[in-house]
């Protein structure tokens, strides 16, 4: 008799410690950032602005990685070391980044293995689609981006005879790849397809400036299409407005960045690029964000800095929701997915498709006064 009448004291120590576990909270919230330096003061603004509002549950939010000097295609030994480091983080619940495609392969294997959730921001590369189920992508994918760009060239632009340059490498190979296809789908044709090195030699110089000059004394094309980043697409840009030609060009979503608006208003002016990020002035928010990011950075936000930003609260909210392990943020992400909830931000609204990759508007922009101006929304299936 004795020992039942004590066993309800029993169950509800048992009890309580339960609770006790099931409710305990870690001194911090950390999200690795395996992002470039050009994305690291929006990161901090949205962790600045998460603890001053109390933060995540009454824990404050850390960043780990901010010393980390990434550049984009960066080496594979040091992605490695960084994304073992994140691993090992005890309160670590998730890693953005990376910066490139390449980059973002390399290190997604990793994180996968070790189940660590990824957040890819701007990597566009269609090998990142399924690459592994602790993987998420906020933009679109260049098997996307491509044929949009492609029938955006054709369609709406007019342009028939195409010429491309693009970087070799999961970024230059996958976008051309599916803009190509799709250009010629339409009965378009491709009068030139030129790959290079990422940055320029003397070698791929000559190649870039030998076509431009071989097609203008052709009569030919009527658009150049870049696939490059900012150094060697300002290299052949200044190629083809030497060589006299009367192409319009058209870049992908690495010539939308506030470094490469920086060029030469007569080199980059009337310039059509890709961008993911449009501000919408009739938001609250996206407007206080633009205006925070340029009173810190002294600078505009381009659209890696805003879904730098975006993804900051998303994991944020995953761990508010969800709770505070690398499983829970996981949770969350898949119930984003599987219930098709769209998730508003200041780079615009989006869902997760089953794939992992983000869906949300494409839009082509033109480079005008240092600035530039959206011209068309692209439909993306």
């Amino acid at each position: 008799m004795r020992l039942q009448a004590k066993h309800p004291l029993f169950l509800l120590i048992a009890m309580l410690v339960l609770f006790s576990g099931c409710t305990s909270r870690p001194d911090k919230v950390v999200i690795g950032v395996a992002l470039s330096v050009q994305n690291h003061q929006a990161v901090r603004l949205a962790a600045d602005e998460i603890n001053q509002a109390g933060g995540i549950r009454g824990v404050p939010l850390e960043l780990a990685g901010m010393e980390w000097q990434f550049r984009d295609a960066g080496q594979p030994s040091e992605i490695l070391q960084w994304a073992e480091r994140f691993a090992n983080t005890e309160e670590l619940v998730a890693v953005i980044g990376h910066s490139d495609s390449a980059s973002t392969l390399s290190g997604a294997a990793f994180y996968n293995q070790h189940r660590v959730p990824q957040i890819v921001t701007i990597a566009t590369s269609p090998a990142i689609t399924n690459v592994g189920n602790w993987t998420y992508r906020l933009c679109l994918s260049d098997a996307k981006q491509g044929p949009a760009l492609a029938r955006y060239a054709v369609e709406k632009w007019g342009k028939k005879r195409i010429a491309t340059f693009y970087v070799n490498d999961d970024y230059g190979r996958g976008v051309a790849q599916m803009f190509e296809q799709e250009v010629r789908r339409l009965g378009g044709s491709i009068v030139s397809s030129v790959m290079h090195r990422n940055i320029l030699r003397p070698d791929d110089q000559q190649l870039v400036q030998s076509t431009v000059d071989r097609l203008n004394s052709e009569g030919q094309p009527e658009l150049f299409a870049l696939f490059q980043r900012e150094e060697a697409a300002n290299w052949t840009i200044e190629a083809i407005r030497r060589s006299g030609s009367k192409a319009e060009i058209l870049g992908g979503d690495t010539l939308g960045t506030v470094e490469f608006l920086k060029a030469p208003p007569q080199e980059a002016q009337g310039i059509r690029f890709s961008q993911f990020f449009f501000p919408d002035s009739s938001s609250p928010r996206a407007a206080k964000f633009v205006t925070d990011y340029r009173r810190l950075a002294g600078d505009a936000p381009g659209y890696g800095q805003a879904f730098a930003y975006d993804a900051v609260y998303l994991l944020a909210e995953a761990v508010r929701e969800a709770g505070f392990s690398r499983d829970d943020v996981k949770s969350y992400l898949d119930r984003l997915i599987e219930e098709k909830r769209r998730v508003g931000g200041v780079g615009g609204s989006y869902t997760l498709g089953p794939d992992h990759d983000g869906r949300r508007d494409l839009y082509i922009a033109e480079v005008r006064d240092g600035g530039f101006k959206v011209l068309a929304r692209l439909p993306v299936d």
